[in-house]
C-alpha cells in the first residue's frame, strides 16, 4: 500500500525538524510527505528545504497565498495526497519508529475499517514525559468505552466529545470523499475540528477503529494552536451524562444524514440512563435495538446493568 503523510505547518521551526526526521526514519518508509504551510514567517521553509534535499522520500510543499486556518488547510493538504493510506501529522510531535508498520498491519487485518486512531504518550517542550496518562485515557476512551465502541455504539461514544486525535489518525484514500471537514471550524468558534468530523463520518458508517498501542509522542507546549493541555490536567468524566448534553447538539449535524436520527435518539438515551436503573435501562436499550436493528443480542449489557 502506498502511503502519504499530510502535515499542516505554521511557524513550526522549533519542533518541525525532529518531527520530520521521526517520519522519515520509520521501519517501513512512507512514499510521500505532503506539507501545506499556512503562511509561516519563521524558518519553516528552510527546514523543509534542507530535509527535502537530504532524503529519498518525495516531499511536496505548498505555501498558501492567504492563511486558511487549521481545518481548511488540512482539507486542502489531504486532497493533495495520493497514497492508499493517508496519515495525519501535527508539526510538533514525534512518531515512534514503528508507527507506519503497525498501522499498515492494522489496516491489513481490518479490511472493512476505513479510519483508525491510535494511542499516544505525552512529552513536554524538552521531550520529557508530561503525564502518566496515555492519550486514550485522557480523552476518556476507557476499557468500558471500548466495549461500547466494539459493540457498535461508535456514534454514541463520540457524541459526548471527541476521542480521536488527528495527530494519531490515519485513513484509506477511499474514505476521503466522506471526510466531511467543516472548513469554517476554528479553535474559537466551538465547531468540531477536522479530526472530530472525520471520526463522526467514519462512526456513521461503522468503519472507525482504534489501535490501543501508543504510536506517537504528543507534545504539549504553550504555542499550540489547538491541543489537549486542559484535558490532560482534568480528563472528561463520562459518568456525568447530563452536563455534556449542552454542547452535544451542535455535533449531531456532522453525523452523516442517514444516522442523524439515531444520533438524536442516542442523546435521549443518555438522559434516560441518567434517571433510570437496571431493568428499565435494559428495556430502553432493547427498544433502541428494535428501532435501529444494528445490535441484536448483547449479553454484555446484562452484566453492565446488574
Amino acid at each position: 500500500m502506498k502511503t502519504s503523510v499530510a502535515i499542516c505547518t505554521y511557524n513550526g521551526e522549533k519542533y518541525l525538524k525532529s518531527q520530520l526526521l521521526s517520519i522519515i526514519n520509520q521501519t517501513v518508509k512512507v512514499d510521500e510527505i505532503v506539507i501545506s504551510d499556512d503562511g509561516s514567517t519563521d524558518g519553516t521553509f528552510k527546514i523543509i528545504s534542507e530535509i527535502k534535499d537530504s532524503c529519498d522520500i518525495n516531499i511536496k510543499y505548498h505555501k498558501n497565498a492567504t492563511p486558511l486556518g487549521v481545518c481548511a488547510n488540512f482539507d486542502k493538504c489531504i486532497k493533495e495526497c495520493s497514497g492508499d493510506i493517508i496519515f495525519l501529522s501535527d508539526q510538533d510531535d514525534l512518531w515512534l519508529d514503528n508507527k507506519v508498520e503497525v498501522t499498515l498491519n492494522w489496516f491489513k487485518g481490518n479490511p472493512k475499517k476505513e479510519v483508525a486512531f491510535s494511542n499516544a504518550t505525552f512529552i513536554d517542550e524538552e521531550n520529557a514525559p508530561y503525564s502518566n496518562r496515555t492519550l486514550l485515557e485522557t480523552v476518556g476512551f476507557s476499557e468500558t468505552a471500548m466495549k461500547y465502541f466494539d459493540q457498535g455504539f461508535q456514534i454514541e461514544a463520540l457524541l459526548l466529545h471527541n476521542r480521536c486525535t488527528g495527530a494519531a489518525m490515519a485513513f484509506r484514500q477511499s474514505f476521503v470523499p466522506y471526510l466531511n471537514i467543516d472548513k469554517t471550524a476554528t479553535t474559537k468558534n466551538e465547531l468540531p475540528l477536522h479530526d472530530f468530523t472525520i471520526a463522526l463520518s467514519a462512526a456513521s458508517k461503522q468503519v472507525l477503529g482504534y489501535i490501543k498501542q501508543p504510536l506517537i509522542k504528543y507534545r504539549v507546549h504553550t504555542s499550540q494552536q489547538c491541543g489537549l493541555g486542559e484535558w490532560i490536567k482534568t480528563p472528561p468524566q463520562d459518568e456525568n451524562l447530563i452536563e455534556p448534553l449542552i454542547p452535544v447538539d451542535r455535533f449531531v449535524n456532522y453525523v452523516l444524514p442517514e444516522c442523524r436520527e439515531r444520533a438524536v435518539f442516542g442523546i435521549k438515551r443518555l438522559e434516560y440512563i441518567k434517571s433510570h436503573r437496571k431493568i428499565k435501562v435494559l428495556s430502553h436499550i432493547f427498544e433502541y435495538f428494535k428501532i435501529y436493528g444494528t445490535i441484536a443480542h448483547h449479553p454484555f449489557f446484562y452484566d453492565l446493568f446488574k
